[in-house]
């Protein structure tokens, strides 16, 4: 009965939501970083000469939410040891400690629908360079990989007028809204040479699954986030019934005495 009764205090569909959790922050952060490393390094600052300061503190910014989310988990998991099973009872005994935990967790519900809210908009923002990854993907299969001239013979120049020379292809940073006196420290808006869309073509592959990646992780964390809501409501209407039996107890207790007087 030991086994069994420790077995009852495990909150299982909190543990499920940790799990699943830490695994999407895992997922985010660690495929994140990667991506926006590979974006920043090699195709800005290597083949464009760009500079993307604020960028680079978002990448900063996106790993400490992710640790902060994987802590929150835990603290939720933690609380979901507290209300489930004979550990409620020993817990949430007298009227202020029910209070406390129906307060907490409204509180923790509260929360976590506005993380939720958030996580939906992270992944939402993701599906941008998930986008522009298919787009380019085709565009360098197209005009790259499969171009049988010499691109070294393309000019820049030509570039303005591909119906005269339908084989050459150049990726210009003014067709996404960046240009040289709009954006500070662009040095080099268009790439001709081979060698350069070659090397474009290769950051892209490789900084397109990991933008896929930490889709997958940031929507981890949107289904352990609704698991979060509903285990906290549950939890919640848990402690409310257990002031309803101690009410109910205690006026049983009463009753008893004034029978027994």
């Amino acid at each position: 009965m030991g086994c069994l009764e420790t077995l009852g205090r495990i909150p299982y569909a909190s543990l499920i939501a940790t799990i699943i959790t830490c695994v999407g922050v895992g997922v985010f952060c660690g495929t994140l970083y990667k991506a926006l490393t590979i974006t920043l390094r090699d195709i800005f600052r290597d083949l464009f000469d760009f500079d993307i300061t604020w960028l680079g503190t978002l990448q900063i910014m996106f790993v400490l939410v992710g640790v902060i989310m994987a802590i929150l988990a835990i603290i939720l998991l933690v609380f979901g040891f507290l209300a489930t099973g004979s550990t409620r009872k020993n817990v949430y005994r007298g009227t202020r400690c029910i209070m406390g935990g129906r307060v907490s967790a409204a509180f923790f519900m509260g929360v976590s629908y506005i993380l939720n809210l958030a996580w939906i908009g992270i992944s939402s923002v993701l599906v941008i360079p998930i986008i522009l990854y298919v787009i380019f993907s085709n565009l360098c299969t197209t005009y790259v990989l499969n171009n049988k001239r010499n691109m070294h013979e393309c000019r820049a120049s030509d570039f303005k007028y591909q119906n005269q020379h339908p084989s050459c292809y150049c990726v210009n940073l003014t067709h996404y809204g960046i240009t040289r006196d709009s954006a500070f420290g662009v040095k080099n808006d268009g790439l001709c040479k081979n060698e350069n869309l070659q090397t474009f073509c290769n950051s892209v592959s490789d900084a397109g699954p990991y933008f896929i990646a930490a889709y997958c992780g940031a929507v981890l964390i949107v289904l352990g986030m609704i698991m979060f809501m509903i285990i906290l409501g549950a939890n919640y209407t848990r402690i409310k019934t257990a002031k309803e039996v101690q009410d109910i107890r205690e006026d049983l207790r009463l009753a008893d005495i004034t029978l027994n007087d």
